[in-house]
C-alpha cells in the first residue's frame, strides 16, 4: 500500500507568502503571452535535463532539473506578483534557491504517479529535500568540481544514473503540476511533460 505524503503545509505556505508580499506590483498582473513565455522557459529545461540524462551526461541533467523546479516556483509567483520593481533586494524569495524549491515541490507533487515510480522511501527523501535545503546542495555538486583532502571530485564521480532519474521525474511532475492548466498552451506543455515522464520512467525500468 502506497503511504500517503505528510500534509504539513506550514513551510511551503510561508514560502509562498513571503515571496508573493516581498514584491506586490502596483502595475498589475501578467499577461496571458508573459505566462506562456515563462512556462515554455521550463519546457526547455526539462527537455534539455531529459536530452543530457539519456545521453549519460547525468550531472549536467540533475543541474537542469533543479533548475527547472526554481523557474517553476518562479513563474507561478510572478504571475501573483507581477512586474517587478526596478531595485530587487537579496531578500527576494525569488532569488533564494531554498525557498523556490519549497514552493515548487509540495505535498500535491506526490499525489500522481511519482510514488508508484520512485517508491515511498525516494518520495520521503525527495520531499524532504525540498523543504529543508538540501537540493540547494544537490545542485552545487551537480555542477561544480570539488577539491578536499581527498583529492578532486567531479559531478560525474557523484551523480549516477539513478539519482538523475528522480530528480529529473521530480522536476517535470512538478512544472506539469504548478504549471499545467494556466492556459491553452499550457496543455500542450503538459503533454510534452506527459510524454518524458513516461519516457524517463521506463528507462529507470530497463536498466534497474
Amino acid at each position: 500500500m502506497t503511504a500517503k505524503p505528510h500534509t504539513d503545509l506550514t513551510g511551503f505556505l510561508e514560502a509562498v507568502d513571503a515571496a508573493i508580499a516581498h514584491d506586490k506590483s502596483p502595475d498589475g498582473a501578467l499577461k496571458t503571452a508573459e505566462l506562456d513565455t515563462m512556462a515554455a522557459h521550463v519546457g526547455v529545461l526539462l527537455e534539455d535535463a531529459a536530452a543530457c540524462y539519456f545521453r549519460h551526461s547525468y550531472g549536467t541533467s540533475v543541474f537542469l532539473s533543479v533548475t527547472a523546479l526554481e523557474e517553476t516556483a518562479k513563474a507561478e509567483m510572478l504571475a501573483f506578483r507581477g512586474r517587478p520593481g526596478p531595485v530587487r533586494t537579496r531578500k527576494d524569495p525569488m532569488l533564494d534557491h531554498a525557498s523556490k524549491h519549497k514552493i515548487a515541490v509540495r505535498p500535491t507533487t506526490f499525489m500522481s504517479a511519482l510514488p508508484r515510480i520512485l517508491g515511498d522511501g525516494a518520495r520521503a527523501r525527495l520531499q524532504k529535500e525540498a523543504e529543508d535545503g538540501a537540493l540547494k546542495r544537490v545542485r552545487e555538486e551537480a555542477l561544480y568540481v570539488h577539491l578536499d583532502h581527498n583529492g578532486v571530485s567531479t559531478p560525474a564521480a557523484i551523480i549516477g544514473q539513478p539519482r538523475a532519474r528522480e530528480l529529473l521525474l521530480l522536476a517535470l511532475v512538478a512544472a506539469d503540476d504548478v504549471l499545467v492548466g494556466w492556459t491553452h498552451a499550457s496543455y500542450v506543455l503538459g503533454e510534452r511533460f506527459d510524454a518524458l515522464i513516461k519516457q524517463v520512467a521506463q528507462s529507470g525500468a530497463a536498466e534497474e
